[in-house]
């Protein structure tokens, strides 16, 4: 098995904001069902939502600087750490996130490099 953190995005800080609450309560429950069953199946290690707020550090100029990191409107919103047999199975477990009935959602799935000496 091989180890992938998939990011979950979107084009905008909330895409349930105009959700009524009954259908934000549902997506939440079909989403919360959906990752039980990857935890139930072994594939899934963590998932987490990520807080609105964060910031970028990078070299400019020679110098260190942070600043808000969301110069785009896309936003990543969350992760998943799983388990699959390899990128495609991961990709197939991305397709089936019921996140995508509800609107304009992408995951990013990337498989984590195994470094000597660091993991």
């Amino acid at each position: 098995m091989k180890e992938f953190m998939l990011f979950i995005r979107s084009d905008e800080d909330n895409p349930l904001a105009n959700f009524s609450l009954k259908e934000q309560q549902k997506h939440v429950e079909k989403v919360s069902a959906y990752i039980q069953e990857l935890v139930k199946s072994g594939k899934m290690k963590s998932a987490q939502p990520l807080e609105s707020e964060g910031s970028v550090v990078s070299l400019k100029n020679g110098s260190l600087v942070d600043g808000p990191y969301n110069e785009t409107k896309e936003v990543i919103s969350g992760y998943y750490h799983l388990m699959a047999d390899d990128l495609q199975e991961a990709i197939r477990i991305a397709k089936a996130d019921p996140r995508f009935e509800d609107g304009n959602w992408k995951i990013e799935v990337r498989q984590i490099m195994k470094v000597e000496g660091i993991n």
